[in-house]
């Protein structure tokens, strides 16, 4: 451990010590002590208590355990009964088949379970020295039934390889606990599932495509099981997905974004710490990202809700107790050269000039980010149609491997908008979802039918609306031309379009955490002028033209 480069994490850590800690219930005598889902024991707002939020229970052993300076939790006996009282808590907390809810009750939630389980098996770690011998044996009996029941169960609803990756990370920290073959068998399972659906061109499928927010968390999980095992096969696989990201790192300490599947820009950095001593690409994020952080440039530690502290609050602390001496990467991020590269499956085409780098996503209806050398930013994430009828259309739409015409620097993207997907609780509707996870819901099969449908409904599924975009994309040396024809199928009239540079077309609540970048000025009013409605109105057909100089 290098204590100038763990700095730089755990500068950002103190700094939210108080959000962190004032979550939990740490009065012994309640009902809830040990709960860090303060909405439900403090607030009484929800009526079941997240389990993901017990993955407090890793923070806290790490901070005791770690003499780092200006640490006032190492071996403060404070943090150790409160890290015990959290890792009690989440063991009265787990249904009786081994499982855990996440979501809403009678869930059985892999993700809930993977996570919590991995967080809690390496705070055991830490702490088996330090806690009754009772308690550990517990523990470890209850971090077997998550074990057994991860045997037994696997993830239908979609292809997210960062549960995966926390299902394997999470049974080979089991196994480590239980010295069951079969958590080792299971492990492999999910690694073999995440390697069938890695892409060649690198990336990991997240719902459908590359993600490279949901990718650096993923890795991170994938980084930690190499770490303890030394798995070749999955070291061949990181590298080989870190050199795809590497092309998705911006020159002003963003990433991904808009044109990933599940449009998520946050950076989780430990992955690319533990791997820089046997991964180039994973070393040059590293060192080019400790400042990112430090500036909060990326979307981290600082940014994001309640519903994804812990996990990157661990992360910040698995990367300060893995971060190297000062790296002096032996390659250059992609934004660093000159260059075209180009990934088809993913739907992505980055440039590099001397004046900008820019990323086109051709599987989100042409979705593009400039970057300027000198620092200026330009993104486009395509239109907004309301109809006549009220409902809202959107030309990002989700289309892998899509047909792009390429003619040198010009590409031309074909897509056909989709209905915005808006949908929001209300009483009725959570009464009514309420019902059916006390009753019906209770049905292993249906319980997951009815999951299945609403990722279908939120994210996954897309219907087709009246309207269609082809976009012309030039690039030179200096600027970047778009042109842009929309048309509107007969019979249906626009009331308003908007186009604007960030704005999101899915269910997701791990995208649009704040970046300094938001507040950039705009290239466009969002709201495109009246005259224009009338004309793709009264012909079918409006021509948008955009000319960008760096």
């Amino acid at each position: 451990m290098n204590q100038g480069a763990s700095h730089i994490y755990l500068e950002q850590v103190w700094r939210q010590l108080p959000r962190v800690f004032s979550r939990g219930d740490w009065e012994p005598f309640s009902k809830s002590y040990g709960c860090c889902d303060r909405t439900y024991w403090a607030w009484k707002f929800t009526d079941f208590p997240g389990a993901r939020f017990q993955e407090a229970a890793y923070a806290l052993a790490s901070l005791y355990t770690s003499p780092w300076p200006d640490n006032p939790f190492y071996q403060n006996p404070k943090a150790l009964r409160r890290a015990g009282a959290v890792m009690r808590y989440w063991q009265s907390i787990q249904c009786a088949d081994g499982s855990y809810n996440e979501a809403y009750p009678h869930e059985h939630s892999l993700a809930a379970t993977a996570f919590t389980a991995f967080y809690v098996g390496e705070a055991l770690s830490l702490l088996a020295g330090h806690l009754p011998e009772e308690q550990v044996r517990s523990l470890r009996d209850t971090l077997a039934r998550c074990g057994d029941w991860l045997i037994a169960n696997d993830e239908s609803h979609g292809v997210l390889s960062n549960h995966l990756a926390a299902a394997a990370a999470a049974m080979t920290v089991i196994h480590l606990n239980s010295n069951d073959a079969r958590h080792a068998d299971r492990a492999r399972h999910f690694l073999a599932r995440i390697f069938r659906h890695q892409s060649e061109e690198g990336w990991y499928e997240e719902y459908g495509g590359a993600d490279p927010g949901y990718q650096t968390h993923g890795t991170f999980y994938l980084a930690r099981i190499w770490q303890l095992t030394g798995d070749a096969q999955l070291l061949e696989s990181l590298v080989k997905a870190n050199r795809f990201l590497a092309h998705c790192i911006h020159p002003n300490g963003s990433l991904g974004g808009e044109y990933g599947s599940r449009n998520t820009e946050f950076f989780f950095p430990a992955a690319f710490e533990i791997l820089s001593n046997v991964c180039e690409s994973g070393k040059a994020i590293a060192a080019f990202m400790r400042d990112c952080l430090r500036r909060q440039a990326a979307a981290g530690l600082a940014a994001v809700d309640a519903f994804n502290l812990f996990p990157m609050l661990n992360n910040y602390l698995f990367a300060a107790a893995n971060a190297d001496a000062d790296l002096q990467p032996a390659v250059q991020l992609p934004f660093q050269q000159a260059g075209q590269w180009d990934f088809p499956r993913a739907g992505l085409h980055m440039r590099g000039t001397q004046r900008y780098y820019a990323v086109l996503g051709t599987s989100k209806g042409g979705v593009l980010k400039v970057f300027g050398k000198d620092g200026s930013y330009y993104s486009d994430c395509g239109y907004w149609v309301k109809l006549a009828h009220g409902l809202i259309a959107t030309s990002q739409t989700l289309q892998l491997s899509p047909p792009v015409e390429r003619d040198g620097d010009e590409f031309v993207v074909e897509t056909r908008f989709s209905f915005l997907k808006q949908k929001l609780m209300s009483p009725t509707l959570f009464l009514a979802f309420r019902l059916f996870n006390l009753g019906p819901g209770r049905f292993r099969r249906l319980g997951y039918w009815v999951k299945k449908c609403l990722v279908a409904a939120l994210v996954t599924k897309a219907k087709a609306a009246p309207l269609s975009l082809r976009r012309r994309v030039q690039f030179g040396d200096d600027y970047v031309r778009i042109s842009d024809a929309i048309t509107l199928d007969g019979g249906d009239k626009a009331v308003s379009l908007g186009c604007d540079d960030k704005f999101s077309a899915i269910h997701m609540g791990s995208s649009r955490y704040f970046q300094w970048q938001d507040m950039g000025p705009s290239w466009f009013e969002p709201a495109r002028p009246g005259r224009e409605i009338q004309e793709l109105n009264e012909s079918g057909r409006l021509i948008i033209e955009k000319n960008f100089e760096l």
